[in-house]
């Protein structure tokens, strides 16, 4: 009897260590389910797909442009150090105050990218401003001090209330931060940026997917997913901090770690958004990773960049309403996504291989794209050097939805001019590096 009783036990825990494993084996291919994405047909899509004409674009022009373009941020900068938000070309139409410390830490990463290549002291200072005024605006102490995280008080930004610290504030706060100190060494103390740093980290999974926002009411991260853009800021700022301080193996690590994440879900999607902020993050990682003879898995992150670079030339294909918004890489001529998607772009020329088939048609759309930018630049001398929403207004047909789309489309914000220069910069920049 005993040993019957022993040997049903025995039975049973071998029948429950099967139903254990079966179970882990579903629940691993359930996380891992097969990937839809194939990179020889996307491969064979582009050597059987004619690139859009295009024309290089002079880099003396190009360069007259981002010098404009540096004025305006320039100009746009007070003594406090914040920036002029939103202008209208337009002066019959009513600006809606508002102010977003992301752009603000953006336009910082951005002016320090043009400094890179001209040289000027006057850049420096005004991101020093910027700076601190981020500083003494926007800091939020957590976890006993151990955590910093940066958000509008009601005092910079409407609307007054906000509970949601974000993630993408961290990462282009660490891109604001190694700007400056690459510019001007001893700006920011490393004690800064790990306490940054750290705040990013806490909103990690342990699968490298992010919370987006961390909520001070109820103390903890929360709208998993909820932010395209964040997590590549995120990776970049890591990866940034990571070049000033090799010893911030940790940062790079999870850097990583996002970006694969993005890579495997994308993949098993079969489809990728137009990510332009995990293809900066990509590139930068590849950089460092060349320099420190750092392994990482080249071959998913590169197939994770020939999707989203597919999903930005797909859009670009788009037929544009007017002739003047031709080269435009988004529909109804947008300025912005048009400078978004160059710099995603350009950044993964950096690192894909130089003879895949998609290469033609990114640069076709490079040119195309710059070219846009740089005829949508304004040049009356009030605004000279700003970037308007779209590249030109509409034919007033009387219709409602078409004056709402004109009222806007000469609306001058800081980010449509910082992401813009950026563009312009890695354009000059390309077979430098």
């Amino acid at each position: 009897m005993e040993f019957d009783r022993s040997k049903r036990v025995w039975l049973a825990g071998i029948a429950l260590l099967l139903v254990v494993l079966a179970g882990a084996s579903l629940g691993w291919r359930y996380l891992y389910p097969p990937t839809k994405f194939d990179p020889e047909r996307l491969a064979a899509y582009y050597s059987a797909l004619q690139p859009l004409p295009s024309n290089p674009v002079d880099n003396a022009v190009v360069a007259a442009a981002a010098r404009s373009a540096a004025g305006y941020i320039r100009r746009a900068n007070d003594a406090a150090g914040r920036f002029e938000y939103i202008v209208n070309l337009d002066p019959e139409v009513k600006v809606v105050r508002d102010y977003s410390i992301l752009r603000h830490e953006g336009t910082v990463y951005s002016l320090g990218m043009y400094d890179d290549l001209f040289p000027d002291l006057a850049n420096v200072e005004v991101m020093r401003r910027a700076v601190n005024f981020m500083r003494q605006c926007c800091y939020v102490e957590l976890d006993g001090g151990a955590q910093i995280a940066i958000n509008e008080p009601d005092f910079v930004a409407k609307p007054a209330g906000r509970t949601s610290l974000k993630l993408g504030g961290a990462g282009l706060g660490l891109l604001a931060l190694t700007a400056l100190e690459r510019k001007a060494p001893g700006s920011v103390t490393s004690e800064e940026m790990q306490k940054i740093s750290a705040f990013g980290q806490s909103l990690m999974r342990w699968n490298g997917a992010f919370y987006a926002l961390y909520s001070t009411k109820s103390g903890g991260p929360t709208a998993l997913e909820k932010s395209l853009y964040y997590p590549g800021e995120m990776a970049k700022g890591w990866v940034a901090l990571y070049e000033i301080h090799p010893e911030a193996n940790d940062e790079v690590d999870a850097a990583l770690k996002g970006l694969m994440y993005l890579a495997r879900t994308r993949a098993r999607a079969g489809s990728a958004p137009a990510d332009h902020w995990a293809l900066l993050a990509t590139a930068r990682l590849f950089k460092a990773a060349d320099k420190n003879g750092r392994k990482i898995p080249r071959e998913a992150l590169i197939n994770h960049a020939l999707q989203v670079c597919h999903a930005m030339l797909e859009e670009a294909r788009i037929p544009q309403p007017i002739p003047a918004m031709e080269g435009s890489l988004a529909p109804m001529g947008g300025v912005t996504p048009t400078a978004t998607r160059l710099e995603g772009m350009l950044a993964a020329l950096t690192f894909l291989p130089p003879d895949h088939p998609i290469v033609p048609h990114i640069r076709a759309a490079s040119d195309r794209g710059i070219d846009f930018l740089v005829r949508s630049q304004v040049k009356e001398v009030q605004y000279k050097g700003g970037m308007p929403r779209a590249g030109a207004r509409l034919p007033d047909a009387g219709r409602k939805e078409t004056r709402e789309f004109n009222a806007q489309a000469t609306e001058i914000r800081i980010d449509y001019v910082q992401h813009s220069l950026s563009a312009m910069v890695q354009y000059l920049q390309r077979g430098r590096e």
